[in-house]
Protein backbone atom coordinates (compact mmCIF):
# COMPACT_ATOMS: atom_id res chain seq x y z
CA UNK A 1 0.00 0.00 0.00
CA UNK A 2 1.43 3.61 -1.02
CA UNK A 3 2.64 5.98 1.90
CA UNK A 4 0.43 8.73 0.34
CA UNK A 5 -2.77 6.15 0.54
CA UNK A 6 -2.94 5.54 3.77
CA UNK A 7 -1.22 8.57 5.62
CA UNK A 8 -4.12 10.66 6.28
CA UNK A 9 -6.16 8.27 7.88
CA UNK A 10 -3.08 6.95 9.80
CA UNK A 11 -2.61 10.60 10.78
CA UNK A 12 -5.99 10.69 12.11
CA UNK A 13 -5.66 7.28 13.84
CA UNK A 14 -2.89 8.37 15.69
CA UNK A 15 -4.06 11.29 16.95
CA UNK A 16 -7.12 10.32 18.36
CA UNK A 17 -7.52 9.89 22.05
CA UNK A 18 -7.61 5.98 22.08
CA UNK A 19 -4.34 6.28 19.91
CA UNK A 20 -2.74 8.45 22.80
CA UNK A 21 -3.79 6.12 25.81
CA UNK A 22 -2.73 3.00 24.00
CA UNK A 23 0.63 4.93 23.53
CA UNK A 24 0.88 6.25 27.22
CA UNK A 25 -0.68 3.56 29.45
CA UNK A 26 1.55 1.03 29.74
CA UNK A 27 -0.71 -1.61 30.67
CA UNK A 28 -3.42 -0.72 27.69
CA UNK A 29 -2.24 -2.64 24.92
CA UNK A 30 -1.46 -5.76 27.06
CA UNK A 31 -4.86 -5.34 28.37
CA UNK A 32 -6.31 -4.98 24.85
CA UNK A 33 -4.80 -8.12 23.53
CA UNK A 34 -6.11 -9.78 26.38
CA UNK A 35 -9.82 -8.94 25.71
CA UNK A 36 -9.15 -9.74 22.30
CA UNK A 37 -8.05 -12.88 22.61
CA UNK A 38 -11.06 -14.08 24.72
CA UNK A 39 -12.98 -12.09 22.34
CA UNK A 40 -11.54 -14.60 19.71
CA UNK A 41 -12.14 -17.60 21.87
CA UNK A 42 -15.90 -16.88 22.20
CA UNK A 43 -16.00 -15.93 18.43
CA UNK A 44 -14.36 -18.87 16.98
CA UNK A 45 -15.75 -21.30 19.39
CA UNK A 46 -19.08 -19.82 18.65
CA UNK A 47 -19.13 -21.00 15.15
CA UNK A 48 -17.30 -23.61 15.53
CA UNK A 49 -20.48 -24.78 17.16
CA UNK A 50 -22.65 -23.57 14.74
CA UNK A 51 -20.32 -24.38 11.74
CA UNK A 52 -20.26 -27.89 12.49
CA UNK A 53 -23.62 -28.82 13.40
CA UNK A 54 -24.48 -27.25 10.01
CA UNK A 55 -21.72 -29.14 8.54
CA UNK A 56 -23.15 -32.47 9.83
CA UNK A 57 -21.07 -33.03 12.80
CA UNK A 58 -22.69 -33.30 15.85
CA UNK A 59 -25.71 -34.09 14.77
CA UNK A 60 -27.49 -34.76 18.10
CA UNK A 61 -27.41 -31.16 18.44
CA UNK A 62 -30.78 -29.37 18.38
CA UNK A 63 -30.54 -26.96 15.39
CA UNK A 64 -32.42 -24.27 16.97
CA UNK A 65 -30.15 -24.95 19.87
CA UNK A 66 -26.92 -24.38 18.05
CA UNK A 67 -28.62 -20.86 16.21
CA UNK A 68 -28.86 -19.51 19.97
CA UNK A 69 -24.90 -18.90 19.74
CA UNK A 70 -24.78 -16.54 16.62
CA UNK A 71 -25.60 -13.51 19.42
CA UNK A 72 -22.55 -14.62 21.51
CA UNK A 73 -20.76 -14.57 18.00
CA UNK A 74 -21.74 -11.34 17.67
CA UNK A 75 -20.95 -9.73 20.62
CA UNK A 76 -17.71 -11.52 20.22
CA UNK A 77 -16.75 -10.09 16.98
CA UNK A 78 -18.07 -6.23 18.43
CA UNK A 79 -15.32 -7.23 21.61
CA UNK A 80 -12.67 -7.59 18.37
CA UNK A 81 -13.67 -5.20 16.20
CA UNK A 82 -13.10 -2.49 19.67
CA UNK A 83 -9.94 -4.29 20.46
CA UNK A 84 -8.63 -4.01 17.33
CA UNK A 85 -9.71 -0.46 16.43
CA UNK A 86 -7.57 0.20 19.68
CA UNK A 87 -4.60 -1.40 18.12
CA UNK A 88 -5.00 0.48 15.20
CA UNK A 89 -5.02 3.61 16.71
CA UNK A 90 -1.44 3.11 19.06
CA UNK A 91 0.32 2.49 15.48
CA UNK A 92 -1.60 2.53 12.44
CA UNK A 93 1.77 3.29 10.65
CA UNK A 94 2.84 -0.05 11.34
CA UNK A 95 -0.90 -1.58 10.49
CA UNK A 96 -1.92 -0.01 7.41
CA UNK A 97 1.14 -0.88 4.97
CA UNK A 98 1.51 -4.18 6.77
CA UNK A 99 0.41 -7.34 4.26
CA UNK A 100 -0.49 -9.51 6.84
CA UNK A 101 -3.06 -6.98 8.47
CA UNK A 102 -4.24 -5.95 4.83
CA UNK A 103 -5.33 -9.81 4.36
CA UNK A 104 -6.79 -9.76 7.36
CA UNK A 105 -9.09 -6.95 7.37
CA UNK A 106 -9.82 -8.16 3.57
CA UNK A 107 -11.22 -11.46 4.74
CA UNK A 108 -12.87 -10.28 7.53
CA UNK A 109 -15.30 -8.45 4.99
CA UNK A 110 -15.41 -11.63 3.08
CA UNK A 111 -16.22 -13.54 6.15
CA UNK A 112 -18.91 -10.98 7.17
CA UNK A 113 -20.45 -11.00 3.55
CA UNK A 114 -20.30 -15.06 4.29
CA UNK A 115 -22.35 -14.00 7.30
CA UNK A 116 -24.78 -11.90 5.90
CA UNK A 117 -25.24 -14.99 3.34
CA UNK A 118 -25.93 -17.21 6.13
CA UNK A 119 -28.11 -15.33 8.29
CA UNK A 120 -30.48 -13.90 5.14
CA UNK A 121 -30.44 -16.84 2.76
CA UNK A 122 -30.21 -19.94 5.27
CA UNK A 123 -30.83 -19.37 8.84
CA UNK A 124 -34.34 -19.11 8.67
CA UNK A 125 -34.59 -22.98 7.18
CA UNK A 126 -31.83 -24.48 9.06
CA UNK A 127 -33.98 -22.81 12.28
CA UNK A 128 -36.97 -25.52 11.24
CA UNK A 129 -34.69 -28.46 10.94
CA UNK A 130 -35.68 -31.58 12.63
CA UNK A 131 -33.31 -32.94 15.82
CA UNK A 132 -30.53 -35.02 13.41
CA UNK A 133 -31.91 -33.64 10.12
CA UNK A 134 -29.02 -33.09 7.80
CA UNK A 135 -28.92 -29.16 6.68
CA UNK A 136 -28.76 -28.37 2.98
CA UNK A 137 -25.64 -28.56 0.52
CA UNK A 138 -25.66 -24.75 0.10
CA UNK A 139 -25.79 -24.20 3.90
CA UNK A 140 -23.01 -26.37 4.41
CA UNK A 141 -20.50 -24.90 1.74
CA UNK A 142 -21.55 -21.63 3.72
CA UNK A 143 -20.57 -23.12 7.11
CA UNK A 144 -17.45 -24.89 5.82
CA UNK A 145 -16.29 -21.19 4.43
CA UNK A 146 -16.91 -19.97 7.51
CA UNK A 147 -14.64 -21.92 9.34
CA UNK A 148 -11.95 -21.47 6.43
CA UNK A 149 -12.00 -17.80 6.57
CA UNK A 150 -12.07 -17.77 10.46
CA UNK A 151 -8.68 -19.82 10.03
CA UNK A 152 -7.10 -17.73 7.74
CA UNK A 153 -8.34 -14.57 9.99
CA UNK A 154 -6.88 -16.27 12.72
CA UNK A 155 -3.25 -16.89 11.06
CA UNK A 156 -2.85 -13.82 9.13
CA UNK A 157 -3.70 -11.96 12.70
CA UNK A 158 -0.58 -14.03 14.46
CA UNK A 159 1.42 -13.05 10.99
CA UNK A 160 1.38 -9.16 11.87
CA UNK A 161 3.85 -8.32 14.27
CA UNK A 162 6.28 -10.84 12.31
CA UNK A 163 5.45 -9.16 8.61
CA UNK A 164 7.35 -5.93 7.93
CA UNK A 165 6.05 -3.88 4.84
Amino acid sequence: MDYDTYAPLASWFEATWLGGQMREQFWMFPMMETIHFIGLTFLFGSLLVIDMRVIGFGRFINMKAAMKYIPVAIIAFAVNLSTGIAFLCADPFRYFPNIAFQWKMGLIVIAGINALWFWFGEHKELCQLADGEDAPFRAKVIAALSIAIWVAVIIFGRMIPYVEY
